[in-house]
């Protein structure tokens, strides 16, 4: 159950909320569970336990998220433009149709979360753990995967063009032949099942180079 006082200082709005986190520092937040579909443009919940609560169909855009924790949360087809989720803690969270264009989700726990059709474009991934997680007909375009982990990651007609693999941890990842890795940018990947001696593989990548990797996964 949330703290009550909590959720109702986040709806007497952000301005009042957010002069609340300033003059509040020590408080960790606890709206674990709490239903909220208001206008979050620009809210702090940083730090926040958010553990499972429904963000569904809301407005987060440049949202300060960073370190909190959104395990089994629902943000479908939520707005989360430009928020800042580095480090947060999204593992099993329904971000299916979410809109995080822009977000930055460095470092992020993304583990068994279902991005299904959200809109990754230009997103900062880097060093995220996207093991077991649902990607499929999502839209990564220009997204940075650097030292990411893809480990049994669902991908299929996802759309990477663009994006960037740089040291990227991968392995059994499922993918298509509309998974769209056109353009990609990758100097160096780190494998396990696709080559059986080294596990990592230096040099930089052409996109037909690396698609050739994969052809076992499609």
């Amino acid at each position: 159950m949330p703290n009550q006082q909590h959720v109702t200082l986040l709806r007497n709005g952000i301005n009042i909320w957010n002069s609340w986190r300033l003059n509040h520092p020590e408080v960790t937040p606890d709206l674990r569970g709490a239903i909220v579909r208001i206008n979050l443009n620009g809210v702090d919940l940083s730090y926040a336990d958010l553990s499972q609560a429904d963000f569904s169909m809301t407005d987060l855009i440049e949202a300060k998220l960073f370190q909190a924790d959104f395990s089994r949360a629902n943000f479908s087809v939520a707005n989360l433009s430009e928020a800042n989720l580095s480090e947060a803690n999204l593992s099993g969270a329904n971000l299916s149709g979410a809109n995080l264009s822009g977000a930055n989700l460095s470092g992020a726990n993304l583990s068994g979360a279902n991005l299904k059709g959200a809109n990754l474009k230009g997103a900062n991934l880097s060093e995220a753990n996207l093991i077991v997680t649902n990607l499929s007909n999502a839209n990564l375009t220009r997204v940075n995967l650097t030292r990411a982990s893809l480990v049994a990651t669902q991908a299929l007609n996802t759309n990477f063009k663009k994006a960037t693999f740089t040291q990227a941890k991968i392995d059994r990842w499922c993918i298509s032949k509309t998974t769209n890795l056109e353009e990609i940018v990758c100097d160096f990947l780190y494998l396990k099942c696709y080559q059986t001696k080294d596990r990592s593989k230096p040099g930089k990548f052409t996109p037909e180079k690396f698609n050739k990797l994969f052809e076992g996964a499609i």
